[in-house]
């Protein structure tokens, strides 16, 4: 099998593929379509030129399985006239629900010529680093200074949601909602982090750095999403330790004196009043009201599959489901493997878990076990690119902004990576054996 090299020097000019591939990372968040469409051109050109053999992998092979059970299930989800009744359920979802997995089953084991290096996952996470800046502009612009759209140009190939924030509703930027634009900013944060970390003496550099990792930690704080700011916290403890940990410090500490403030009137009502002023209600307001429903959501929903635990009842049936029990509407069951189970049945859910639970054993098992044996370091863009994974895995356990695209291409892109990152430790151990 002959590889792909960034560098190589070919008639093929292999390097124009690499730029489709980092040009579709840099306008994911801003040009989803044109993002999405870059990386299928770049992953079938890569795979046509370098061609590889799907089934050679033991993960392909249960993703294949997986996408098989699904069409199954969609075909019974169909045909399911009582089910289709009682719930008032609209069948046509089960199948649109399709693209959200099958097409990344391909796209995992397409993307990894593109990330099978350190060098390569590193310039990706910088580009993802640096397209994130159109989030943070019209983030900032739609809290402080009343930037409202949507905007739409291309005949509405590409929509900015810029929405009106009204009572609470918190930032979302170019995202439909403040939770997908806060699980975005999460995983691209450790990023941040790691250029903090990586940074050189110049003083333009470190300036534009501190200046950025600040933008995101304010954009964080307005999406209002508490999952968001517990995101950012995880990422902060893990990717820098000791070392930069007092800067990030000193921010927090900034931010929570000040919604304290805002909270109670620590320094007199005339400076609490003022705070209240200047801050959206939609960021103190949310220390002030908390609503504990993750668990009835999640009971309701191991309710449905245990129902119909083979094939499931379709996907997005749990919101139609749940509304006919509850009279509430939730558009999820705010957890990514149940709502998986729920939508295309326990053993869809398996057979797509088995890889990825692999990966993160044998990510577990290098790291904690076998490197103690071994010399060698992880680079640090390397380290920012597992915790981006971790911070992605984790939101999906109490919230599901999976089903955002540029939420699942960013999830796939990272799993992708972490797989080659997994083999470039394999090779490193097999060398100091």
């Amino acid at each position: 099998m002959k590889s792909l090299n960034l560098n190589e020097k070919t008639g093929d000019n292999i390097n124009y593929i690499f730029l489709l591939f980092y040009l579709a990372l840099f306008l994911l968040p801003s040009a989803f379509v044109i993002s999405a469409l870059l990386l299928i051109i770049a992953v079938g050109i890569v795979n046509y030129k370098y061609p590889r053999k799907y089934f050679n992998e033991p993960y392909n092979i249960s993703f294949l399985f997986a996408g098989v059970f699904m069409l199954i299930s969609s075909i019974i989800h169909t045909t399911n006239n009582q089910l289709i009744s009682k719930y008032d359920l609209d069948i046509s979802l089960t199948w649109i629900g399709l693209a959200n997995w099958i097409p990344f089953f391909w796209c995992f084991w397409g993307f990894q010529p593109f990330l099978n290096s350190d060098k390569k996952r590193k310039i990706a996470g910088m580009i993802l680093l640096s397209g994130t800046m159109p989030v943070i502009v019209t983030g900032i612009g739609q809290s402080l200074f009343g930037w409202y759209g949507p905007l739409e140009v291309f005949n509405g190939l590409i929509v900015w949601y810029q929405r009106p924030l009204e009572g609470i509703t918190g930032l979302t930027g170019l995202f439909n909602n403040p939770n997908y634009a806060g699980i975005w900013l999460n995983i691209i944060w450790p990023f941040c982090l790691a250029s903090l970390i990586n940074s050189k003496k110049t003083f333009f550099e470190k300036i534009f750095i501190y200046f950025f990792t600040f933008s995101i930690t304010v954009t964080t704080i307005l999406t209002n999403s508490r999952s968001a700011w517990i995101g950012i916290l995880i990422g902060s403890v893990i990717m820098v330790g000791k070392k930069h940990l007092n800067f990030i410090g000193y921010i927090f500490i900034f931010l929570t004196v000040i919604i304290s403030a805002t909270i109670f009137p620590l320094f007199g009502s005339y400076v609490q009043n003022s705070f209240r002023n200047l801050i959206p209600d939609s960021i103190w307001m949310e220390f002030t009201d908390f609503q504990y429903t993750r668990i009835e959501i999640w009971l309701s929903g191991i309710k449905t599959l245990f129902n119909h635990p083979i094939f499931g009842t379709g996907a997005g049936s749990f919101s139609d489901i749940f509304k006919y029990e509850s009279g509430l509407w939730k558009g999820h069951a705010h957890n990514l493997p149940l709502e998986l189970a729920i939508s295309y049945g326990l053993p869809a859910l398996i057979l797509v878990s088995i890889p990825i639970f692999l990966l993160l054993y044998k990510l577990v098992k290098h790291i904690f076990f076998i490197k103690n044996k071994f010399e060698f370091h992880i680079p640090t863009y390397d380290k920012a690119w597992i915790i981006s994974l971790f911070i992605l895995f984790i939101s999906q356990m109490v919230d599901v902004q999976y089903f955002d695209g540029r939420v699942s291409i960013i999830g796939w892109i990272l799993l992708a990576g972490m797989k080659c990152l997994i083999e470039d430790i394999n090779n490193k151990v097999e060398i100091q054996r």
